[in-house]
């Protein structure tokens, strides 16, 4: 809602800047303007409308970078509105307006550019790492029902990812809280480990920011209404530990070649589960796959995760994300929706619903 208010305030206040341009070459006869202005400066009154419509654009298809020419057309305006002050003077209240949009829109700009940079750090990193082709002989080692699922998901012959690339839209709350639309973008690493999460939110009816990175077996988990108002700004052990849990999981669901893993050790337990320990940095947390009768990852277990309470303890709970809907996305089948549920002692809480985009893999 905010962005389409300042989307069409942008619109608006540029094309009245139209009325310089068509007093300077005598197109109309403007009568809110009752000094002469030459066509050089004529000029300068359509750049000016011509940086807001662009502003305009850049917010319509989610630039970040939309507040830049945003700020070129406010200081040229206002530089307009000073040499008319007496006839358009009133154009101070809409610049003043825009420009409160453009710090937030800063402020916006700069949080994404943290995950922007740690994903480009994480991509390098992972980048020298020599392709490797899935065969049938990487299966031996792995219990049946996961040999399963790596032939049915349409792994096997193709190389182990290095990164992943995921897009959601959904809804996510807090116990007692109210559902809230998001749309996510997170790019993962395999080796090294480092998860990227980016989540557009609305909290309330207001544009809500969330950065959660995951690398070197450390976690920051950040919420910022507006961008620029922090509501959460955790660090510590307990979410390192929870962050790992959240990083396998998006392993074992959507990149499945990546199960092929020296740091991963394998428990059978039926011919429909298994269960994994994965070891890292120190780290050592445990999932329990739960397969269907077609082969496919419909459930992951684990009792390694910590709920964000209300008064920001970090609580250690049952944890699992059952999905379903499964279909073949860039040549894997993977999860069509799923759900994050915590299992807590008066019943089951869940605090996540997940609907898959887009899902890209980076193996080269």
């Amino acid at each position: 809602m905010i962005r389409w208010v300042l989307f069409t305030l942008l619109v608006l206040h540029g094309l009245i800047h139209l009325m310089g341009l068509a007093k300077a070459f005598d197109w109309a006869a403007i009568q809110a303007l009752t000094r002469p202005i030459g066509r050089p400066m004529g000029l300068l009154w359509a750049l000016c409308m011509v940086l807001f419509v662009v502003a305009a654009l850049f917010l319509f298809r989610h630039s970040d970078r939309w507040w830049m020419p945003a700020l070129a057309a406010v200081i040229l305006s206002q530089v307009l509105i000073g040499l008319h002050w007496h006839d358009a003077r009133f154009g101070t209240i809409a610049n003043v307006l825009v420009l409160v949009g453009i710090v937030f829109g800063a402020a916006v700009w700069s949080f994404r550019g943290e995950y922007r940079a740690d994903i480009a750090a994480a991509q390098e990193a992972a980048g020298v790492l020599p392709v490797r082709v899935i065969g049938e002989s990487d299966l031996v080692p792995l219990p049946s029902p996961v040999q399963r699922f790596l032939r049915a998901s349409g792994a096997v012959g193709k190389p182990i990812p290095r990164a992943l690339r995921i897009e959601f839209k959904g809804d996510i709350r807090s116990k007692g809280g109210p559902w809230m639309p998001f749309t996510t973008t997170q790019v993962n690493t395999f080796d090294p480990p480092t998860r990227a999460f980016w989540m557009d939110a609305t909290m309330k009816g207001l544009p809500t920011k969330g950065y959660h990175r995951y690398g070197g077996g450390s976690a920051h988990m950040q919420i910022k209404v507006l961008g620029l108002f922090s509501v959460i700004d955790i660090t510590g052990p307990q979410l390192d530990t929870a962050e790992t849990v959240t990083w396998f999981n998006d392993l074992c669901m959507f990149a499945p070649g990546a199960l092929i893993d020296r740091r991963i050790t394998w428990e059978p337990i039926n011919d429909h589960r298994a269960r994994a320990l994965f070891k890292h940095r120190g780290f050592a947390i445990s999932a329990e796959l739960v397969f269907d009768a077609q082969d496919r990852l419909v459930n992951f277990i684990s009792d390694d995760r910590y709920y964000l309470g209300e008064d920001r303890s970090m609580v250690k709970s049952r944890f699992s994300t059952p999905a379903r809907d499964h279909r073949v996305v860039s040549g894997v089948l993977l999860p069509g929706y799923g759900e994050a549920i915590y299992h807590f002692p008066d019943g089951e809480f869940t605090y996540g619903r997940f609907h898959t985009l887009n899902v890209r893999y980076e193996t080269r």
